[in-house]
């Protein structure tokens, strides 16, 4: 009989879901992702059903003022030139798809540079799955104060994510006080 000695990171990916460099599933906790909430960080709110499939993420708008958002932990953060041609993926969904905003939706700050991504339409009542590729084909902007900049290039990408300081992915879609959003199953360098 013969026993084959498999390094237990070989099989992360297949145990553990896809294989990308930082995950977060919510299944027990909320993994360090914080709020940022009219200028102020604050803590998620951990639903441990309804998620897609189980645990999940959900945050409120504060008060009336700036978009809201989801803000990635640590170990979204550094050097991730490794998530070049690779993607993000997330599930999203909020709790009124009336009054809608657009805004910026995906910010990635790095480098001294920063990029930006919208989706193409908002999340529904029910979970809304996006993915987006780190590459200059997939529509990722300069972010700028008076709105989008140019279109980013392979080395812009390149910057950021040699460099990432802040990954925020929207949570507020709906214009008005005490809106809603949920996130879960967020990926980082996805194949």
């Amino acid at each position: 009989m013969r026993f084959f000695v498999v390094p237990a990171l070989a099989l992360l990916g297949s145990a553990c879901g896809p294989a990308s460099l930082a995950a977060s599933t919510f299944e027990g906790d909320d993994e360090g992702w914080s709020l940022s909430n009219n200028g102020a960080l604050t803590n998620p709110t951990l639903e441990r059903q309804g998620g897609n499939p189980a645990g999940h993420l959900c945050g409120k708008d504060e008060g009336d003022g700036d978009i809201w958002y989801f803000v990635a932990p640590q170990k979204y953060l550094g050097n991730l030139s490794a998530a070049m041609s690779k993607r993000l993926t997330f599930d999203l969904k909020q709790g009124s798809i009336f009054n809608q905003v657009r805004g910026r939706d995906v910010v990635l700050n790095g480098g001294g540079l920063a990029v930006a991504w919208n989706l193409r339409f908002a999340p529904g009542l029910d979970w809304t799955p996006y993915s987006v590729r780190f590459d200059a084909t997939s529509g990722w902007r300069i972010d700028e104060p008076g709105g989008p900049g140019a279109d980013a290039t392979e080395d812009d990408l390149r910057t950021v994510l040699g460099d990432l300081k802040s990954l925020r992915i929207r949570g507020e879609f709906f214009d008005g006080l005490n809106d809603t959003a949920c996130i879960d199953n967020v990926y980082l360098g996805r194949d």
